[in-house]
Parts: C-alpha cells; sequence; structure tokens
C-alpha cells in the first residue's frame, strides 16, 4: 500500500467547510489524523489527511477533488507520496 497526504484548501469557504470535507473523505478511509507507533493519535493540521491505498497519485488527487467540489467550489488538490512521516506540536487525539 501506499501513503498519501493531501492537502485540500478551498477560496472563499465558510469555516465548516474543510469540517464536512473531513466527514465526507472519512467515508473512504481518508483520515483528518496520524497514528504514532506507540499507538496514540493526532490531529493534522487543517485540510490536510492521510490516506492508504494502492491507487495512483492522480487517481487520489481526482477523487478527492471531485469530491471536494460537492462541498465547495474554488478547491486546490495537492496530493503527495510519503514514505515516512515525522511531525511535532500536533494535537493528540482523546483514546478511543
Amino acid at each position: 500500500m501506499i501513503n498519501y497526504i493531501i492537502h485540500v484548501s478551498f477560496t472563499d469557504a465558510a469555516a465548516d467547510t474543510v469540517v464536512r470535507l473531513s466527514h465526507e473523505l472519512s467515508k473512504y478511509n481518508i483520515a483528518a489524523g496520524v497514528k504514532a507507533d506507540d499507538g496514540r493519535a493526532y490531529h493534522l493540521p487543517p485540510g490536510t489527511f492521510i490516506y492508504h491505498g494502492n491507487e495512483t497519485i492522480n487517481e487520489v488527487r481526482d477523487a478527492v477533488h471531485r469530491l471536494a467540489e460537492t462541498i465547495h467550489s474554488g478547491v486546490s488538490v495537492l496530493v503527495t507520496e510519503a514514505a515516512s512521516l515525522s511531525w511535532s506540536g500536533l494535537q493528540e487525539l482523546p483514546a478511543a
């Protein structure tokens, strides 16, 4: 499986637009959080998502763009393939 980091931004969108997008993307296993090796999970910065899948980078980009356009126009999508992740300062998600 390939790890993708996805960043989505909107032009002139309401504050809840990214929250709505996050909810819709979660239906496709695209997460707004990341899990550390120790099992703890963290929120990604707003508009940033992670996905593990077998699709090509262009397929991921196009699918996210199409879905985001159904929520608000003026969307920009950036997808990168990630071999490893490292972070600091992210807010920890409460334990499930």
